[in-house]
């Protein structure tokens, strides 16, 4: 028999929460089919907080009348025996049993999740929800503890269905890994379910299979001849089926064609509805082809780089009359490396259930990948840290002792990129790439960069170094474990490791100290921008990084001289001590608050952390791309404000770049209608407002609609107070950071657009493509201005002689743009575009933020009841 479980509590701590709703069901292993369940409502010792009850519509009432835990704690513990006990994330909800009284030590473990995250590599998401997706097995009521549970009963059988279909070599390695691990759990899915098939082998065997696996799903690198071949760009376009001719888009392609024929540089604003996409690939797939060399497109994030990959030049490439080659580079850190992963195979203990199902999924998705890039997976915990040990960023990965070379993708793609007429990438990995050593894209001439007006904040990221002392103690624990897999012991290291993480912790204790000084203990975000007195009233600051920095680089020399090939063998830990070292030493030492912004934090996962980044962006432009291209163009739908790029061209150092603005094809008149109320009170205080006024406007529209705020608070306040109202009414709300992933979220509005409504921050709106019949409304809530007290911005404010004025509003401004630009996409799209910040009426300067909508937008100020009435009229 097996127990299947699943629990509801009131939060995320098995020490503090309590359970509020447990289901236990009894199942055969052969058939598993039900024989027994236990399920009942817990009533808990203090009130079910309102968003636990939003998510799982559990509420105060419900439980009123349940019994206590404790008086039921026999009757689970009679029912659990020692059976084998079942669950998604099962660790979670056996931490809640043993905190409340439950001995489990008698029932091994199994967990859907660590089968899904292996069977499943190639899914968005492993939450219980988007699996029953996926298998097509029904969830009337997620986050209800007997739903999930027989929910979880039919994802247990699917995934081992799922795991006994696999063919050899697949089957070999679950042999092999379920053998070494230690976890009882797995041993026994190892015997019930493997046992026909089982065999013992060494792990050489097991690497040697791995290693003919890849060579057999090596990708095709031939490289295609570039040629030259005159297409008329405006008559192919209209030979394509469907294709929307648009003035703006031809418009365009002149002017970026031109500009490459006289290798200059262009700043470029064009909305989405140019098509702005094919407005310069086509010209730029005709420059490779005239002039015999590539030209390199960068895009804001690798999910759009991605999608010019997969979608716009796949569609091209089989329409575009003449033959042309395309590839895609993303910086070495993104790819997988098969020496570093043989070597994590060859060094990790794989008695540990989270190394064993992360190797899995690595090995079954090298089968099945084209270009090894390690973010077509989803990780999930510890696998994080283990990226580092496995992607391709160490120097030796391009040497020519890597036996593997010829198999590493990021060596492949580098010769495919030599000879590609268009090569896409991105803007992070093309700052991160320019200054690294092995650079993959050393040879840029001529360059797109699209999303130009995210440069400023890309760059700021990109370049950005961090240290915190967890980082350096789990760096020298790396390197000691490789030590003892190679066999080498030091009494220097040893001594020295230790004076190391002494000195390393009170240098952070005392930056700890300062930050504590300036903030209180609930202060969400604890960022504290370092100036000159920082560094001149904490001397002891420089004498301790001194110290850290010089035992740093006496682990590295004892490393070096540790061994013949210790250089080959620590590779990557070297770059890392190189590179801890060269921070502290920049941050303490050489510190020049002319180029550079420093700047410290704490967060309850990783502590106190120091940061340092770039104080003027443009510098770095102008030195490392404007003055280094034959011929550049800069395009986005957000550069300018009333017609003036001012602003962007010194945020960016565009002097001598000719600027051009493409107006709109569409009639805003007729397609849009910005309505501001002016009854709602000030923005500061009105929540209750907002809500109000949410809710009205919900009950009217009911679906199609995104609401945008600029702080995580106001939605989780607006989620808890209308959830269940409209859930009761057949509209799903869905908010950022509560329901659940970002991919499952759009997914499931996309499914369910006539049924749903988003909430979420700027970082939810940008870069999704959601088509206007399933998002015809838009809220904004507040002006999206920089919170005043960040480091970077603060930093940034002191170089302009109004900072307000002169960068405070132009950022909100470029952004507010962003957020308008992205709604309307054709001719036939019409939109209701809902200002709720009433400051934009009421302040000196709302005609800026005003000015940034289309001038001929039809506008409306008025009470709010006079939306909602145009809105029931429609």
């Amino acid at each position: 028999m097996f127990i299947v479980l699943d629990l509801e509590t009131t939060g995320l701590s098995a020490k503090d929460d309590e359970i509020i709703d447990i289901a236990l069901v009894k199942i055969n292993r052969e058939d598993f089919l039900e024989v027994d369940r236990y399920t009942t409502f817990i009533r808990p010792n203090a009130s079910i907080p309102a968003l636990i009850s939003q998510i799982t519509n559990i509420f105060d009432d419900d439980v009123e009348d349940a019994p206590r835990f404790s008086d039921i704690s026999d009757d689970v513990q009679d029912f659990i025996e020692g059976y084998p006990i079942i669950g998604h994330n099962i660790i979670f909800d056996i931490r809640f049993l043993e905190s409340h009284g439950i001995d489990t030590s008698k029932n091994p473990s199994i967990d859907t999740f660590f089968l899904a995250n292996f069977l499943c590599f190639d899914e968005k998401s492993l939450n219980l929800w988007y699996l029953c997706e996926v298998f097509s097995i029904p969830l009337e009521s997620a986050h209800r503890a007997l739903d999930d549970t027989l929910a979880t009963v039919k994802l247990f059988k699917h995934l081992i269905k799922k795991m006994q279909d696999l063919s050899y070599p697949h089957t070999w390695y679950l042999e092999m890994l379920f053998s070494c691990c230690s976890d009882s759990g797995v041993r026994i899915l190892r015997d019930e379910y493997l046992r026909d098939t089982y065999k013992t082998f060494s792990q050489e065997e097991f690497i040697a299979s791995y290693v003919s696996m890849l060579k057999e799903n090596k990708p095709d690198n031939s490289d295609k001849n570039i040629h030259y071949n005159t297409v008329d760009i405006d008559s192919f376009l209209q030979s394509i089926e469907g294709f929307e001719s648009r003035e703006s888009q031809k418009i365009m392609m002149d002017k970026v064609d031109k500009n490459f024929e006289k290798w200059g540089k262009l700043l470029i604003e064009a909305g989405t509805w140019t098509w702005k996409t094919f407005a310069y690939l086509l010209p730029a797939i005709a420059h490779s082809l005239r002039f015999g060399e590539p030209v390199h497109i960068s895009t804001s994030t690798k999910a759009l780089q991605d999608q010019i990959y997969y979608k716009d030049l796949s569609f091209l490439s089989e329409k575009y009359p003449q033959v042309f080659s395309y590839t895609k580079l993303k910086g070495k850190r993104n790819y997988l490396s098969v020496m570093n992963t043989i070597d994590f195979i060859d060094s990790k203990d794989l008695s540990s259930p989270g190394v064993c199902s992360f190797i899995l999924k690595i090995i079954f998705w090298s089968a099945f990948t084209d270009f090894w890039e390690l973010d077509e997976l989803q990780f999930y915990g510890e696998e994080y840290s283990f990226l580092s040990e496995i992607n391709a960023w160490s120097s030796f990965v391009f040497d020519e002792s890597n036996v593997y070379r010829e198999l590493e993708f990021s060596f492949r793609a580098r010769k495919r990129a030599k000879a590609a007429n268009i090569i896409i990438t991105n803007n992070h990995i093309l700052f991160q790439d320019i200054i690294s050593e092995g650079s993959l894209l050393w040879w840029v001439k001529n360059l797109v960069l699209d999303e130009a007006h995210s440069l400023e904040d890309i760059l700021t990221q990109s370049l950005k170094k961090t240290l915190w002392f967890d980082s350096i103690k789990k760096l020298i624990e790396k390197i000691e474990k490789k030590q003892q897999k190679y066999h080498i012991a030091s009494d220097v290291f040893s001594t020295q490791r230790v004076q190391c993480l002494f000195d390393a912790a009170e240098l952070f204790s005392i930056i700890e100290w300062v930050i504590f000084s300036n903030f209180s203990l609930t202060a969400r975000y604890k960022n504290l921008l370092l100036e000159y007195d920082f560094f001149d009233q904490n001397p002891e600051l420089s004498l301790l990084s001194d110290k850290v920095y010089h035992t740093l680089q006496v682990l590295k020399q004892d490393v070096v001289t540790s061994h013949d090939d210790a250089e080959k063998w620590f590779s990557q830990e070297l770059q890392e001590l190189d590179y801890m070292s060269l921070f502290l030493q920049s941050f303490f030492g050489k510190t020049d608050f002319h180029e550079n912004i420093y700047y410290a934090s704490h967060d309850d996962s990783k502590g106190t952390l120091i940061h340092s980044t770039l104080l003027r962006p443009w510098k770095f432009l102008q030195a490392h791309l404007w003055n280094n291209l034959e011929s550049v163009v800069l395009t986005s739908a957000t550069l300018q404000m009333q017609e003036d790029f001012s602003y962007i061209s010194s945020m960016l150092s565009l002097e001598g770049f000719e600027k051009f603005i493409l107006e709109s094809d569409f009639d805003y008149s007729q397609q849009a209608l910005l309505f501001i109320p002016n009854n709602l009170w000030s923005i500061k205080d009105n929540i209750d407002q907002t809500c109000k006024f949410l809710q009205e406007f919900f009950h009217t529209v009911w679906w199609n609609t995104l609401v945008l705020f600029t702080a995580f608070t106001f939605i989780r306040e607006v989620y808890s107070q209308l959830k269940i109202e409209l859930e009761r009414s057949g509209t799903h709300l869905l908010a950022q950071w509560v329901s659940g992933s970002k991919h499952k979220q759009i997914d499931f509005f996309k499914k369910n657009s006539h049924h749903s409504i988003l909430l979420g921050t700027d970082t939810f709106w940008e870069w999704i493509d959601i088509p206007w019949e399933d998002l015809q409304y838009l809220i904004i809530h507040k002006i999206p201005f920089a919170v005043p007290s960040d480091p970077i911005f603060k930093a940034r404010s002191k170089l302009v002689e109004d900072s307000f004025n002169d960068y405070a509003i132009p950022k909100a401004i470029l952004k507010l743009k962003q957020w308008f630009w992205r709604l309307i996409r054709t001719k036939s799209d019409t939109w209701i575009v809902v200002f709720l910040d009433d400051r934009i009426t009421k302040t000196r300067w709302w005609e800026r933020f005003y000015d940034s909508f289309p001038s001929n937008i039809k506008t409306r100020i008025g009470n709010s009841e006079k939306l909602l009435d145009i809105l029931a009229r429609k």
